[in-house]
């Protein structure tokens, strides 16, 4: 019988401990997942039940019940930010100032003339100047 070769038996002995599972050898992480958290130290939830309670958070009362907003709440919110939003539209129109246009220009490496080289890089140029808009002003233009 002819001997066996190292190297295909080490190989073999490689193929086996991969495919049996020892994933403790190979995952330093434990798979425990269970949540230990210290009294004080927040609770364990889920992602879905804490992002529920973040959105809708528990009430003070003895239950612990989460209050349930009614569709006339909701609504009387909704009422809230439409009349907000309407007095600030109905507001006497303030000057703003429009920023200046500015283009990104891209400069490729190029070799200069006595033989310099110079890398790619951005030059910023500024196209159209800052103006006054939404005025009473009479513009020129």
């Amino acid at each position: 019988m002819k001997p066996c070769n190292p190297l295909l038996a080490l190989a073999l002995l490689a193929c086996a401990f991969f495919i049996s599972g020892c994933g403790a050898a190979l995952n330093p992480y434990h798979e425990n997942f269970n949540c230990k958290a210290p009294a004080g130290d927040g609770r364990c939830l889920d992602t879905p039940e804490a992002y529920e309670e973040a959105v809708n958070p528990p009430s003070k009362d003895k239950e612990g019940a989460r209050p349930q907003a009614s569709t006339s709440s909701r609504h009387e919110v909704q009422e809230t930010r439409y009349k907000l939003l309407s007095e600030l539209l109905s507001e006497p129109k303030a000057p703003l100032l429009e920023p200046p246009k500015v283009l990104r220009v891209l400069l490729l490496p190029y070799r200069g003339a006595n033989e310099e080289l110079f890398m790619a890089r951005h030059v910023y140029i500024k196209v159209e100047e800052a103006r006054w808009v939404l005025t009473d002003l009479a513009e020129d233009k």
